[in-house]
């Protein structure tokens, strides 16, 4: 909400009491008044009605500086009766209800009443029973709505406050949001590029030494470079457009495929056994149905596997086995093979998988003791 500018603030506090002052000069001019007691009334009427200019910023001072004319006018022998002189004791009472804390309302309205009763004292057409009534029609009464527009106020304010907060929370859950989706992509172009250019890398030391010998092996291994080149750079303008366009409606022109997942596996193993290694799919269980998510975290669990067993190992077996239960899966990847030498990596697959894992609500063990061994459990549902 826009604040409204100071000089109009001041326009809308000095117009009122303006016209008041105005008006009050002309009731005192055509009155029966004159003299001293003329000049004392003008005096008294042009005060009252100014000093409502500073009424939302000093309410309390202006009660008591209403209150302190209509005493100083009244010992002066006629008592202060304009209308114009009544409206500002109103108004100032109900500023003082409306802009000033309650105590502090409070003691400017027992201010405002010890002048009426000096008022109405003083004056011989009033008599002490009007005492009552004026204090609750004048004072009373304007403070008391003054202080319910106070709290409406101030519960308006809370209600822009709360809905700046939430504004700000859902603007700090979506950046929290891109966050994780970026961070989700940043896992995936990992798998892809890690796995990608280690079949790459198979392969074209597997041409390499063909070439020569058997000429037909070489050309089936660059084939399979080919294609593994186009498949990755086909994912990755995916996942870099993902990545890197904010545009509105730029999610609709990115051509989506299928995510992989469970049903994908013999594919998968068969294309780690084209780059050269040795790998086998065991199911044990009868398949039941997996919750996409997971399937994807299970799918990519095994290439990571099969992946580093590719890069990291050699001269032995891959078994990836998995095992059907009631309400979950077990995942079980054993790498008889040695350490290749000087095929250190960053550890970051995997720490992707302690990820994935963590966040399906399952559990990851890693054994070494004997090759390299990972055995996962995953439920089949995400917990709710």
């Amino acid at each position: 909400m826009t604040p409204t500018p100071a000089w109009r603030r001041w326009l809308l506090d000095a117009a009122p009491a303006v016209v008041l002052c105005v008006l009050g000069v002309v009731e005192v001019l055509v009155g029966g008044l004159a003299g001293a007691a003329r000049t004392q009334h003008l005096v008294g009427t042009v005060l009252l009605t100014l000093v409502l200019v500073l009424r939302r910023r000093y309410p309390v001072l202006v009660a008591v500086a209403t209150s302190a004319v209509v005493v100083a006018v009244s010992l002066g022998g006629e008592p202060p009766d304009e209308v114009a002189g009544l409206v500002a004791v109103v108004v100032a009472a109900f500023a003082a209800g409306a802009y000033a804390a309650p105590a502090a309302g409070a003691l400017a309205a027992t201010a405002q009443s010890a002048a009426m009763v000096v008022a109405i004292a003083l004056d011989p057409s009033d008599t002490l029973a009007n005492v009552v009534p004026s204090i609750v029609l004048f004072i009373a009464v304007p403070v008391v709505v003054g202080a319910a527009y106070r709290r409406r106020w101030l519960h308006g304010l809370a209600l822009s406050e709360r809905a700046r907060q939430a504004e700000e929370t859902r603007e700090e859950q979506a950046s929290l949001a891109v966050a994780a989706e970026r961070r989700r992509i940043a896992r995936e172009l990992h798998d892809l590029v890690s796995h990608t250019v280690s079949v790459i890398a198979v392969q074209a030391e597997a041409g390499h030494q063909l070439l020569d010998r058997e000429p037909a092996s070489a050309r089936a291994a660059f084939v399979a470079i080919a294609d593994a080149s186009r498949s990755a750079l086909v994912e990755l303008a995916r996942l870099l457009r993902l990545l890197g366009d904010d545009e509105p409606g730029s999610a609709a022109r990115v051509d989506l495929a299928p995510q992989p997942d469970l049903a994908q596996l013999d594919a998968l193993v068969g294309r780690f056994r084209a780059a050269g290694l040795a790998a086998r799919l065991e199911i044990e269980g009868a398949s039941r149905p997996i919750d996409k998510g997971i399937g994807l975290s299970a799918h990519q669990l095994i290439q990571e596997s099969l992946t580093n067993s590719l890069k990291h190992s050699e001269g032995g077996e891959v078994v990836v086995r998995l095992r059907y239960h009631a309400d979950s899966l077990d995942l079980d990847v054993r790498d008889s093979g040695t350490p290749r030498g000087g095929s250190g990596g960053t550890g970051r697959g995997l720490i992707g998988m302690w990820e994935r894992v963590a966040l399906c609500g399952g559990s990851l063990e890693l054994d070494v003791s004997a090759g390299f061994r990972i055995r996962a459990r995953l439920p089949l549902a995400p917990a709710a």
